[in-house]
């Protein structure tokens, strides 16, 4: 995997945390939904028994947040490996992307450079990006 490979896996985990956060909430909101129709005794259609039901979303819910702990690894890996860059500069410029999620030209304009100057930076930064073993292994983005 390359270092910008990595990065990117970094850069997309927040959002993919967001999307599993949100299934988690809809699983937990049709939990809750099946709960009530038991409690209440209004009919809630389908032929399944609510524990059944509960149990299997239980399992998703598992699996879900399975990953949002994988998504949270990358980012704690990828903030260490930024860390460990040595000039500041480049440092700067790879936490604003993969990290802060702006733009090129919202980081040119950020660090006061021009664009172009801003990913001939990245560039250079990526080179100092040292994978580290624990994201070498087959994450699936």
């Amino acid at each position: 995997m390359t270092a910008k490979e990595f990065l990117r896996l970094a850069r997309d985990a927040d959002r993919r945390i967001d999307r599993a956060t949100e299934r988690v909430d809809r699983l937990r909101a049709r939990l809750e939904a099946g709960r009530l129709n038991v409690l209440t005794g209004m009919p809630r259609g389908g032929g399944a028994d609510w524990t059944e039901t509960a149990d299997r979303l239980i399992e998703l819910e598992k699996i879900v947040n399975a990953r949002i702990r994988e998504m949270c690894e990358i980012k704690r890996l990828a903030m260490e490996a930024i860390e460990r860059v040595d000039e500041m500069r480049y440092r700067e410029v790879l936490e604003l992307y993969y990290l802060d999620h702006y733009t090129w030209d919202k980081v040119a304009e950020t660090m006061q450079l021009d664009r172009r100057w801003v990913t001939r930076l990245h560039g250079k930064a990526l080179m100092k990006i040292k994978v580290p073993k624990e994201a070498e292994k087959e994450i699936d983005p």
